[in-house]
């Protein structure tokens, strides 16, 4: 009896690992990396880092307004005469 629990239990193991290969391989229909060539134009890249460089900024900056109004209508409401509004 304990034999051939031990044998269901390894064919178990067994099954389970096949399976587990067999889902973790590569599929050979998926690209796999970048999906387009860099361009080769160095004006073009050096425009484009500019690019992200200055549309990172604004997100920054854009983030930080938007702290200061939040930070600004909490003092506001803060001293006006409003006791029933909580804010964490």
């Amino acid at each position: 009896m304990k034999l051939r629990s031990l044998f269901v239990f390894g064919a178990g193991v067994a099954v389970g690992v096949t399976v587990m290969r067999k889902l973790t391989e590569d599929d050979d229909e998926i690209a796999q990396g970048p999906q387009h060539a860099a361009t080769g134009a160095p004006a073009l890249r050096l425009l484009s880092a500019q690019t992200q460089r200055i549309s990172d900024r604004a997100t920054v900056l854009s983030l930080d307004a938007l702290r200061k109004a939040r930070a600004s209508i909490r003092d506001r409401l803060r001293e006006s005469s409003y006791d029933d509004a909580a804010w964490s």
